[in-house]
C-alpha cells in the first residue's frame, strides 16, 4: 500500500504549500538568467534618471516616437531630409515609443534581451554559465547606454527567435520573432540571418530556413512597398575590430561549437563586405560583435580543453584571453565615447524658445531649413517639430543626399547649389561642436572671411544664428507659393490650372486633396485643374495613392 502522505489530495498539497515554495522554485529553475538580469537594474536606473537626456542615437528614437505620436497615420514624414518613411527607420517601433515612451521601451528591451541571452547561453551547455551571461547583460546595457532604442528592441525579438531553436524546434515562434525583430531593426534581422546563415553551412536546413525567410521577407517588402535607398559609410579602420573578433570565435571556440563558428566566419566576411560594397549597414555591422563577442570569447575560455597537446591548449587559451580583453575594452571605450557625447545637455539645446520664435516670425514654415548638424544631433529632435529640416539624423540618407559633405567636394558654390535643390531658404547653425561630417560646413557659415554674401545674417542669439539664402530655391515653383508646412504635411495655393514642381521627394504614398501628382526626378509634381489650396500628406492605406495620382 502506498505512503500515507501520497493518498493526501492534491488540493491539501497545495493548500500546505508556503507563499515563498513558487518563487524559490522559480528562482531555482532560472537562476541563472535571474544573477545575468538582476545585477543590471540598477545601471538601467541610472540611465533612465541621468543619462537618458536625449542625445547622440536616442535624438532620432525621440524625434520619430514624436512624429508618430503626432501624426500616426502619416505614412511619410516631411520634417528630415526632404522626405522620408516611418517604416525605412522601423515598422513598429516609432509607434510602440510614442505608445509607452522612449525609455520604458528601451529599458524593457534590454532587460528581457539581457534574460534571453542567458537563456540562450544555459540551453548551450556552456560552463560556468553565469559569467558569460552576465557579460552579455553588461554588453546590452552598453547598447543601451548609447541609445540605440530601436535596435535593443531588435535585439531582444532577435534572441527570441534564437532560444527556441535551441535544444527544441519551435520553428512557427522562431520564424514570427524573426519577422518582428527586423520589422523592429532592419540591423538587427541582418544579425538573426547571420545566425540562419551558420545554421544553413552545418546542413540544419529547418532552422536555417527561419532565420533567414522572415528577415527577407520583410527587408524586401518594406523596400517594394517604401522605397528607401541610402549608404551608411564604412571605413576601412573600423573592419578590423569586429572582424578579428568574430575570427576568434570561429577559430579558437571548441571545434563542437558548429554554428556558434560558423556564425563568426560569416559574420567576419561579412564585416568585409560593408566595406566593400557601399549599403545601408556600413559601422552599424560593428554591433553584433559590442554586444556577443566578449560573452561567446568568455564562453570559449571556461570550455572544456580539446584534446590536444598541451602547447597548443595553452595558446588557444591565451589567444582567447587576449581577444576577450580587447573585446572588454573596445566595448567599454566605445560606450564611454557615446556617453561624453549624448549625456551632457549643453545650453544651445535646452535654450530654444528665442530661434524657434525667430524661425517663425521669418516664414520658415513656408521653405525648408538647414540646420548645420551638432555632433551630439539634438538639433535634430528641438527643432524638428517646428521646420522641415534638409537633414536630420540619419546617417543613410544623410550620405545619399549630401554626398558633399561626405565625399570631400564641399566648397560654397557645391553647398549653394546644394541649398538650392532642397529649396533651402534659411540656414541655421548652432554654436556647438558640429557632426564631422559637418566641419567645412560649420566653418564656412561661422566664419565672416569665408562666408558667400548670398547667406545674410538675419537673428542670433548667445546660442544660435540664423542666415537667409538670397534668392533660394522655392519650395514651390510657379504658379505655385508655399502657405504652411509641418512635419506631415504641405500646404500650397495654385495661381492657375497646370502642374508645378513641389520639392519634395518623390514617394508613392504621398497624396493630395485635388489635382494630379506625378513623379518628377526625385521630386514631386502636382497638376491642377483649377486655382486654389492644395494640401500633400500621406497616410497608410490598401493602395497607396489610389485616385491622387495622375
Amino acid at each position: 500500500m502506498a505512503p500515507a502522505e501520497l493518498t493526501v489530495p492534491r488540493t491539501e498539497q497545495r493548500q500546505d504549500r508556503r507563499p515563498g515554495d513558487a518563487l524559490r522554485a522559480f528562482g531555482r529553475r532560472h537562476r541563472v538568467p535571474l544573477l545575468a538580469t538582476l545585477p543590471t537594474i540598477p545601471l538601467y536606473a541610472v540611465w533612465w534618471a541621468f543619462l537618458a537626456t536625449g542625445g547622440g542615437d536616442l535624438a532620432a528614437q525621440e524625434a520619430w516616437a514624436d512624429f508618430a505620436s503626432r501624426h500616426g497615420d502619416s505614412a511619410y514624414g516631411l520634417f528630415w531630409y526632404g522626405g522620408m518613411h516611418t517604416a525605412n527607420y522601423s515598422v513598429i517601433s516609432p509607434y510602440l515609443m510614442a505608445l509607452v515612451g522612449v525609455r520604458a521601451v528601451t529599458v524593457v528591451s534590454g532587460l528581457a534581451a539581457s534574460w534571453l541571452a542567458a537563456v540562450l547561453i544555459v540551453r548551450g551547455g556552456v560552463r560556468r554559465p553565469v559569467w558569460p551571461a552576465l557579460l552579455a547583460s553588461l554588453a546590452l546595457w552598453c547598447d543601451v547606454a548609447s541609445g540605440r532604442t530601436t535596435f535593443a528592441l531588435g535585439v531582444a525579438l532577435g534572441l527570441a527567435a534564437v532560444v527556441p531553436l535551441v535544444r527544441e524546434r519551435r520553428l512557427y515562434v522562431a520564424a514570427g520573432c524573426a519577422a518582428l525583430a527586423t520589422m523592429a531593426s532592419p540591423v538587427a534581422g541582418l544579425f538573426v540571418a547571420v545566425v540562419g546563415a551558420a545554421f544553413l553551412l552545418v546542413r540544419d536546413w529547418g532552422r536555417a530556413l527561419v532565420l533567414l525567410i522572415p528577415p527577407a521577407a520583410v527587408v524586401g517588402l518594406t523596400t517594394l512597398f517604401f522605397p528607401f535607398t541610402g549608404e551608411q559609410p564604412m571605413q576601412m579602420g573600423r573592419i578590423w575590430s569586429p572582424a578579428v573578433l568574430a575570427l576568434a570565435v570561429a577559430l579558437l571556440a571548441p571545434r563542437t561549437w558548429r554554428t556558434a563558428r560558423w556564425s563568426g566566419a560569416v559574420y567576419a566576411l561579412g564585416t568585409v563586405l560593408t566595406y566593400l560594397v557601399a549599403s545601408p549597414v556600413g559601422t552599424n555591422v560593428e554591433r553584433f560583435a559590442e554586444l556577443f563577442a566578449p560573452a561567446v570569447l568568455l564562453a570559449a575560455l571556461f570550455a572544456a580543453p580539446p584534446l590536444t597537446a598541451p602547447g597548443i591548449r595553452r595558446l588557444t587559451r591565451g589567444l582567447l584571453a587576449v581577444a576577450l580583453a580587447f573585446s572588454v575594452w573596445w566595448v567599454g571605450s566605445k560606450t564611454v565615447d557615446d556617453l561624453k557625447v549624448s549625456t551632457v545637455v549643453p545650453a544651445w539645446a535646452a535654450e530654444t524658445d528665442g530661434v524657434v520664435d525667430a524661425l517663425e516670425r521669418l516664414g520658415a514654415d513656408r521653405t525648408r531649413v538647414e540646420v548645420v548638424p551638432a555632433r551630439n544631433h539634438r538639433e535634430a529632435t528641438v527643432l524638428a517639430p517646428h521646420v522641415n529640416m534638409a537633414r536630420g539624423w540619419n546617417r543613410q540618407l544623410d550620405v545619399e543626399r549630401g554626398r558633399l559633405f561626405y565625399d570631400g567636394s564641399f566648397s560654397a558654390a557645391a553647398y549653394r547649389e546644394w541649398l538650392d535643390r532642397w529649396a533651402v531658404g534659411y540656414v541655421v547653425l548652432p554654436l556647438g561642436k558640429p557632426d564631422s561630417p559637418a566641419w567645412a560646413e560649420a566653418t564656412l557659415v561661422r566664419n565672416p572671411k569665408l562666408r558667400p554674401a548670398w547667406l545674410e545674417p538675419v537673428w542670433q542669439d548667445a546660442h544660435w544664428q540664423v542666415y537667409r539664402v538670397r534668392d533660394a530655391v522655392p519650395l514651390v515653383s510657379a504658379p505655385g507659393t508655399v502657405v504652411s508646412t509641418s512635419p506631415a504635411e504641405l500646404v500650397l495655393r495654385v495661381d492657375r490650372p497646370g502642374p508645378v514642381t513641389v520639392r519634395v521627394a518623390w514617394s508613392p504614398w504621398l497624396r493630395s486633396d485635388g489635382g494630379c501628382l506625378a513623379q518628377e526626378g526625385e521630386f514631386t509634381r502636382l497638376t491642377v485643374d483649377a486655382p486654389g489650396e492644395y494640401r500633400l500628406s500621406s497616410r497608410y492605406g490598401p493602395s497607396p495613392g489610389a485616385g491622387d495620382h495622375c
